[in-house]
């Protein structure tokens, strides 16, 4: 049996008798075939602003990318249309290889004109043009948000967690019951772009609260990771508070509830760089601009500690830029700089996400973070629990070395499952929150937010035991919120 062409065996948009005659008349063919085209949207965009219908440009709606390129043709031929150079479409009789070039010709005389008289013809060319880039920032501000900022990514589920078993609090009354705080991102999920720009590597996702679900981490018994430092500390807080249980008469058992952090959490790990710096490559912006972006990162502060020991340091000055090799090994590695690979990428991602350099990079911001983050965790504030509950062995908590990305150590704890409602702490914890939010009431800043932080980094006295109390409290508080119309059943 003859093996086929690999050609053959792709869809064919043009003549079918063309299609019976083979491969070499197809080459030829392909040369008045707009749909073998490169750039067909480009192509669909002059020739619609010359006056050529949509219908009328030899598109198959077997074509892959029809809805795209219809999308650009349709407001063109609008354009068109309303200027009155329907008739420069004769420009078009020519084949498609041609028609692109003599297109251009055409359209570097006329554009500028139109552009240059103002009024109408120039704002319906401007919004063309706007509306047929797919890379594009879109203006939103808190006052006039653009429904379409933080909508436009591509994300798809790859699998490979475990299902979301249901935990109830009353089945581990007596055991202590803590938190740490864990940025909002996904796992097991792959971007393949954002705000219309589609990314060379799609980045797949590999940290959040689902970090312990992932079906081979449970298996190894890894509930999360972190830097070497930060696993310490969870381990040396999961020890005493065990200890604080016991004392108290509870069980010993430890349940860790992951409590979701501020805006931009997410920015520590290398994901967030691995989208920009993608971005930027295909930006090819000029070595002036890079070279602005690099010195705004050099020259990034850092403020450490409060009062009297507050310091405020530039520990990236040695950065050797977003372009370099060796820059971009400093980012995933922290190699030559004073800071951590993990606050040198919070400051890149800082600085390449202002207004002006979302527009230069052509994107928003809020795509990327939205693109990121846990669609269980989707607008949940900080400050909330329930979505992931994790248990520790009665023997202790064990450090591994990790072959996560953005942390080098993983800890060990058991996937439990999840309260199946993100809550607010208060509502598992109102005494102890209340008597922390005491304690900070005369410090200028967010109380709430500090007393979060004792209670996510403090080693003592931040474990409460699961009592009737705590559990009373846990479904009073559901059932206000679904007499609300805020929970479901």
């Amino acid at each position: 049996m003859a093996l086929l062409d690999d050609e053959e065996l792709l869809p064919f948009f043009g003549n079918p008798n063309i299609q019976r005659q083979g491969a070499r008349a197809r080459a030829l063919a392909a040369q008045r075939d707009v749909n073998t085209l490169p750039d067909p949207r480009t192509y669909a965009a002059v020739s619609g602003l010359l006056g050529t219908a949509p219908d009328q440009m030899g598109f198959s709606v077997l074509n892959p990318q029809y809805e795209s390129i219809m999308q650009t043709a349709r407001p063109a031929f609008a354009t068109g249309t309303a200027l009155g150079v329907a008739p420069l479409a004769r420009v078009f009789q020519a084949p498609a290889m041609a028609l692109g070039r003599a297109g251009e010709r055409m359209a570097e005389r006329v554009v500028p004109q139109i552009m240059q008289r103002g009024g109408l013809p120039a704002d319906l060319l401007q919004g063309m043009a706007q509306g047929s880039r797919s890379n594009v920032y879109l203006p939103s501000t808190p006052l006039k948000p653009n429904p379409e900022v933080g909508t436009r990514y591509d994300r798809d589920f790859m699998g490979g967690l475990a299902p979301k078993t249901p935990v109830k609090l009353e089945d581990y009354q007596g055991a202590g019951l803590m938190v740490m705080p864990w940025d909002s991102t996904s796992r097991n999920y792959k971007i393949s772009g954002v705000s219309g720009e589609t990314f060379p590597s799609p980045i797949i996702t590999h940290g959040g609260q689902d970090y312990a679900r992932d079906l081979a981490h449970m298996q190894q018994g890894i509930g999360g990771a972190s830097g070497l430092s930060i696993a310490k500390r969870i381990r040396d807080r999961d020890k005493i508070a065990r200890q604080e249980n016991i004392m108290a008469g509870g069980t010993g058992e430890i349940l860790h509830l992951p409590i979701t952090m501020g805006a931009g959490s997410e920015n520590f790990s290398v994901m967030p760089a691995q989208g920009l710096l993608q971005l930027l490559d295909m930006r090819q912006l000029s070595k002036k601009q890079v070279g602005n972006l690099d010195e705004s990162i050099r020259n990034f502060k850092i403020a450490k500690g409060s009062g009297e020991k507050r310091k405020i340091t530039t520990p990236f000055e040695n950065f050797a830029g977003l372009t370099s090799e060796e820059g971009r090994i400093q980012l995933m590695t922290g190699e030559g700089i004073k800071g951590t690979a993990g606050e040198l990428r919070k400051a890149m991602v800082d600085r390449l996400t202002t207004k002006g350099n979302q527009e230069l990079l052509g994107f928003n911001a809020e795509d990327l973070s939205a693109a990121l983050t846990d669609p269980a965790l989707a607008g949940v504030p900080k400050g909330y629990v329930g979505n992931t509950v994790l248990m520790t062995d009665p023997l202790g908590m064990h450090l591994r070395p990790s072959s996560n990305p953005s942390y080098n150590t993983d800890f060990t704890a058991q996937y439990l499952g999840t309260l199946g409602q993100s809550v607010p702490i208060e509502a598992l914890k109102p005494g102890l929150m209340s008597s922390l939010m005491n304690q900070f009431s005369k410090k200028k800043g967010d109380v709430r937010n500090m007393a979060l932080g004792a209670l996510e980094k403090r080693k003592e006295g931040i474990s409460t035991m699961v009592d009737q109390q705590m559990i009373d409290n846990y479904y009073k508080y559901l059932e206000q919120q679904r007499n609300l119309g805020l929970l479901g059943n």
